[in-house]
């Protein structure tokens, strides 16, 4: 992304910097006349409940200064809320613990921000909350480094998911409406009662630990012996760790329970991307197909996954 597109992205950062700012930034300050900083109850939370725990680790994870962070903590040991004990493995060190003052402080600062939240969260109705919940996981998500061990899981779908699908398929495809209605077709004939194959289909929502949504495969039955990747994406910001390839296998594994012989994929070139995928779960192109449009896994290695 460069140029104007770019421009508009960071304008529209920095304007929501500015709502969130005006809007939540000093909440808690204003409602509550809290006495703490928002660098001072960062602090806090973080000797309650982070794995930092001297001064040097506590700067690096809450990005701040050391000098003045030296200068907090020493108002927090005035205070009586925190003490210092020397590090045995290093003299140049102090581990920093919450004294009971502390963590009562803490609990003190948990509770106003409960209560502020909350008020602030008064008017929106449940489905909004919803919203703003999922919107919340999905900023955190995309500006997020990917972090090793993360935990993702594959899961059944659930009530809304099949509507995102439909939209995430739409957002990333640059055909136009002809995705967005090829989607919404597959969607509606995974989903149609009584259909004679609906137990030889399946989805899979791919999730992160905080319930962002961040991928989703569909696979559907091209005839009685052959089943097809019909959907397949992984958001932007989660590839890169395997997410794609597990999607794919987990096809496989149940086209294989579903005593189908084999499988395939059609990828045009708007999704080339996605090749990269089927082709590490052992998918290779079909010869009777323009070249890497149709990929497919044969019956020996179908059944052997």
């Amino acid at each position: 992304m460069t140029g104007p597109d770019l421009m508009r992205t960071v304008e529209a950062v920095r304007r929501f910097n500015r709502f969130y700012a005006r809007h939540g930034g000093g909440l808690h300050q204003r409602r509550h006349k809290s006495p703490y900083s928002t660098a001072e109850t960062r602090v806090f939370h973080e000797l309650a409940h982070g794995r930092a725990k001297t001064a040097a680790k506590v700067a690096r994870k809450l990005d701040l200064d050391t000098g003045y962070l030296s200068r907090l903590l020493a108002r927090f040991e005035r205070s009586g809320f925190i003490e210092r004990h020397p590090n045995p493995a290093d003299s140049r060190q102090h581990f920093v613990r919450l004294t009971p003052s502390g963590r009562a402080e803490v609990d003190s600062i948990a509770s106003g921000s409960v209560d502020e939240v909350s008020a602030a969260l008064g008017d929106l109705a449940r489905e909004a909350r919803a919203q703003l919940v999922s919107s919340m996981a999905d900023v955190e998500r995309l500006l997020s480094p990917p972090v090793d061990g993360e935990r993702m899981v594959l899961r059944m779908p659930q009530r809304g998911d099949f509507g995102w699908i439909v939209e995430r398929c739409a957002q990333f495809d640059h055909t136009g409406w002809h995705a967005e209605a090829r989607a919404a077709e597959v969607v509606a004939r995974l989903l149609g009662a009584g259909q004679p194959d609906a137990s030889r289909a399946a989805c899979w929502i791919a999730e992160q630990d905080c319930g962002a949504r961040i991928g989703a495969a569909v696979v559907m039955p091209a005839s009685e012996t052959q089943a097809r990747i019909e959907l397949l994406f992984v958001e932007p910001g989660a590839r890169r760790r395997g997410l794609g390839t597990r999607l794919v296998s987990s096809c496989a594994a149940f086209a294989s329970s579903s005593r189908y012989e084999n499988l395939s994929c059609c990828i045009d070139d708007a999704h080339a991307d996605l090749r990269e995928f089927v082709e590490r779960a052992g998918f290779t192109p079909s010869d009777d197909a323009p070249a890497g449009r149709v990929w497919r896994l044969s019956a020996d290695s179908l059944h052997a996954s």
